[in-house]
């Protein structure tokens, strides 16, 4: 997006709310490739229909967002983990603007993950090595503030300094090494409650995803690309009783 986008630090917030029907989308619909499934879960894709209208307050006063159906659909990202890339699309045929940021009059794109665990050993043992880790990057945080106070005593000579620095740039390195497997584990497993949701079917979901927009590149305009836009939140997930379909409400911005 253009670096002035949303530079007056204004937000477009709106909150939609969304029924994920077991009805497979039109053909049209379909032809979207950032959606498509795998030999796993499938290659259909199903249909998204809003259930409000959204609306913000502007300069202009309260304003209506429209919203047409989409699709929806689902890939294995790690069969360990059992983690699945969950992705959807809206039309929003006539855009929305507040101050300098804008919700562009196209076909918007939300990204997110979620988890279908079964077997509830697997969480327990990334929740272990969660916690492991951690405990680690503690010690190695004090062990670096023990040093950092003895390389400042003046009872160290110039030599002691030296070796207590070499300690030191090593802790930082393993301590960064640590963090790495700490955020990719984080990102693989959903072990952290504040970043998750749970929805039907014990389904677990991550809490924010990323909104974007799809442009098409190269010389025959074939290669898509997809440019983030905005963020959003699933707030909560209900579970309609007659036909088990999922109704979603969710804000973005």
């Amino acid at each position: 997006m253009p670096a002035d986008w949303a530079a007056s630090g204004a937000k477009l917030g709106l909150t939609l709310e969304l029924e994920f029907t077991n009805e497979q989308c039109d053909y049209e619909m379909s032809k979207e490739r950032l959606l498509k499934g795998d030999a796993l879960m499938g290659t259909k894709l199903y249909t998204v229909e809003p259930l409000n209208e959204p609306s913000f307050i502007s300069s202009k006063g309260k304003e209506i967002v429209k919203i047409l159906p989409g699709a929806y659909g689902c890939s294995v990202q790690s069969i360990e983990s059992q983690q699945y890339a969950f992705r959807f699309f809206v039309d929003c045929p006539d855009g929305a603007v507040r101050n300098d940021v804008e919700l562009p009059a196209e076909r918007i794109y939300f990204l997110s993950s979620c988890w279908n665990v079964q077997d509830a050993s697997i969480l327990e043992r990334a929740k272990r090595r969660q916690s492991k880790l951690e405990c680690s990057i503690e010690e190695i945080t004090q062990q670096l503030e023990e040093l950092d106070s003895e390389m400042n005593s003046s009872n160290n000579n110039l030599f002691q300094k030296a070796i207590k620095f070499r300690e030191s740039v090593s802790l930082v390195e393993k301590r960064g090494k640590l963090k790495q497997q700490l955020t990719e584990l984080e990102q693989t497993y959903p072990v952290t409650s504040s970043r998750v949701i749970r929805g039907p079917n014990d389904i677990i979901f991550a809490k924010e995803g990323v909104l974007a927009v799809k442009r098409l590149r190269g010389a025959l305009g074939t290669k898509e690309q997809y440019h983030w836009v905005g963020k959003f939140v699933f707030n909560d997930f209900f579970e309609d009783d007659d036909d088990d379909d999922d109704d979603d409400n969710e804000s973005e911005e």
